[in-house]
């Protein structure tokens, strides 16, 4: 990933169409735009879909470990341990007014259980759905709400390889355990403090130290650009 010295360099106005084109003379110019909307507008462009999954994908990493805790009845039945790889998220803008997006964590997960006597592995397939919503604070700060699914949100294929296996599954309701497992787990990140951290974007200081950078986009930067174009 570039970091901001990169991206500010290449973000001209021929590679991103976020940027309106001076006029040519005679031309009228851009439509004048309020606060509210140039609020609205500005974080729609700097937070959009790709950056919001790929920031989910990093404060998540690429793998985690769950357990031993207890499974089935009484949890007494079998220790259960899941371990799971996390692919890339995708997702879409929400469509019920608020600002932010529905972000969908694909998770290939092992899930082995210990029957004292027995031991059996099974794979599953999980898409955790997150919904992460915008909004601002002062000073100038952009804070993420990050809400974890319920239960029942949560997307699961459990596939077992016997008829054993999927007795077993039933009986000690390992989808049900699964969900949970994946739940605790995503609550644990979310409280993290890099997760906290994430969550905050301070703009002004984030400006202040980007500022050199920005500023050549616009600014002369030799005594050739302070000249009059010629005629």
């Amino acid at each position: 990933m570039m970091d901001i010295d990169e991206q500010l360099r290449t973000a001209t106005p021929a590679g991103n169409p976020a940027y309106a084109e001076a006029p040519e003379d005679g031309e009228a110019g851009p439509a004048p735009l309020d606060f509210h909307r140039f609020g609205a507008d500005f974080i729609r462009l700097v937070l959009h879909k790709q950056r919001v999954t790929e920031s989910i994908d990093r404060v998540l990493g690429q793998e985690f470990r769950l357990g031993p805790i207890g499974a089935g009845p009484g949890r007494k039945v079998a220790k259960a341990i899941a371990t799971g790889h996390f692919q890339p998220s995708f997702g879409h803008e929400l469509d019920d007014g608020r600002s932010g997006f529905k972000v969908f964590v694909p998770v290939a997960v092992t899930f082995d259980l210990d029957l004292r006597v027995d031991q059996m592995r099974f794979e599953a397939d999980v898409v955790i759905p997150l919904t992460v919503l915008t909004r601002l604070e002062e000073p100038v700060t952009i804070v993420w709400d990050i809400v974890a699914p319920d239960e029942s949100e949560v997307r699961l294929e459990v596939r077992s390889s016997t008829v054993r296996s999927a007795a077993l599954q039933r009986m000690v309701g390992l989808d049900g355990e699964l969900r949970r497992f994946i739940l605790r787990f995503i609550a644990r990140e979310l409280d993290k403090p890099h997760v906290q951290k994430a969550r905050r974007i301070p703009l002004v200081p984030l400006i202040d130290a980007a500022w050199p950078v920005i500023a050549a986009q616009f600014l002369p930067n030799s005594p050739d650009e302070r000249q009059a174009p010629q005629d």
